[in-house]
């Protein structure tokens, strides 16, 4: 609802006011406060499973729901732009679990509303995540030991199975860097997403405004040793809007003809595919 959507702009004003007060944590926000996390549906809804539309609280995008066997997922995306306000926040990333499940292997970049920057830390950055543990910001990149991200850089990030319980993190920005991590963790296998997130700041946030974010031309998932398009595997993927009550924060497009390539519409109640 519309009063629900107040009540995140309101929450997300009150949190700025108490970190820059010092009463809520400590140093940046992609340090120690933010957060992706799993799919948080509407209350009340239950979940597709294998094709049609789910409406969230935090994500827009697309996921594949098998019930396990995705050892890899590819994303390729446009770093958008964040306006001033509202003072949200946002991340453009690609990962395994989390759609029904509580684990979560994911890397992406965030992007921040200009107004919390002074406050938070830089408004764009790359990072990875394996929940339940709390982001981690890369760096040592090659060509840039920065890792620095720019609003219309063109990355890809690419996770895949290296071995057991062992798997290959690795995110480009293409001609500027590259970054790879072999990182420990147990998954589900259950799910793969491409998504554009409202992350958890202490409390759930609004999307920063970042506008038609493009997702593709590479989007592919690796189910049973063998790599799909989004649109072209044996399982229906299911399209998330992001709606926190009767209208969207975010709408997520239809596939464009690749059967990859996709854009997710912030503050948008249509969105045209590429």
């Amino acid at each position: 609802m519309l009063r629900s959507r107040m009540t995140r702009v309101l929450a997300a004003a009150g949190l700025l006011g108490a970190i820059a007060a010092g009463t809520v944590g400590a140093g940046p926000a992609h340090a120690s406060l933010a957060r992706g996390g799993t799919l948080v549906p509407t209350p009340g809804q239950v979940l597709p499973l294998h094709g049609g539309t789910a409406d969230s609280l935090n994500w827009a995008g697309y996921a594949i729901t098998p019930a396990t066997g995705i050892t890899a997922v590819s994303s390729a995306f446009t770093v958008p732009s964040a306006g001033i306000v509202p003072p949200g926040f946002a991340a453009s990333w690609t990962g395994i679990g989390g759609y029904t499940s509580s684990d979560l292997i994911q890397a992406g970049v965030s992007e921040q509303s200009a107004v919390t920057a002074p406050v938070l830390g830089p408004q764009y950055y790359a990072w990875y995540e394996i929940l339940p543990a709390s982001e981690t910001q890369i760096s040592g990149c090659t060509g840039d030991a920065n890792c620095t991200v720019t609003p219309g850089d063109k990355v890809t990030v690419n996770i895949s199975l290296a071995g057991t319980n062992l798997w290959s993190v690795s995110i480009a920005d293409a001609g500027h860097w590259t970054w790879q991590q072999n990182i420990a963790y147990t998954s589900s296998e259950s799910s793969a997403e491409w998504i554009q997130e409202a992350p958890t700041l202490v409390v759930q946030t609004i999307p920063a405004a970042v506008g038609n974010v493009s997702f593709g031309p590479t989007s592919t998932y690796t189910q049973n040793g063998t790599t799909y398009t989004i649109g072209g595997g044996p399982t229906a993927p299911t399209l998330i809007n992001e709606s926190p009550g009767l209208v969207n924060e975010a709408t997520t497009s239809p596939l464009a003809s690749d059967n990859q390539s996709f854009n997710v519409c912030v503050y948008a109640q249509t969105c045209a595919a590429p």
